[in-house]
């Protein structure tokens, strides 16, 4: 596995590596602000693991347009885009 400051790793790992950690900043946030977290995740309920999976998505949906936008003719952003787009 290459470190992750390695200078050749694969730009679209790099990116994907960037997302994880911004998405699981937003689970964190949403179970920070939403439920007790000493709370173990097998008591929360379908709607609050529900609304966990749409802080990730949602924060993921954000920055892969933020990533198309900036360079929309990378071949990520190619990716990117049709996923987005169904």
């Amino acid at each position: 596995m290459a470190a992750h400051n390695s200078p050749n790793r694969n730009p679209d790992d790099v990116w994907a590596d960037h997302v994880r950690v911004k998405c699981a900043k937003a689970v964190g946030e949403w179970l920070e602000g939403s439920v007790r977290l000493e709370r173990p995740i097998r008591s929360l309920t379908s709607s609050e693991l529900q609304a966990i999976a749409e802080a990730a998505t949602s924060r993921w949906i954000v920055l892969a347009s933020q990533r198309i936008a900036q360079a929309p003719d990378a071949s990520g952003s190619r990716r990117l885009s049709t996923l987005l787009l169904g």
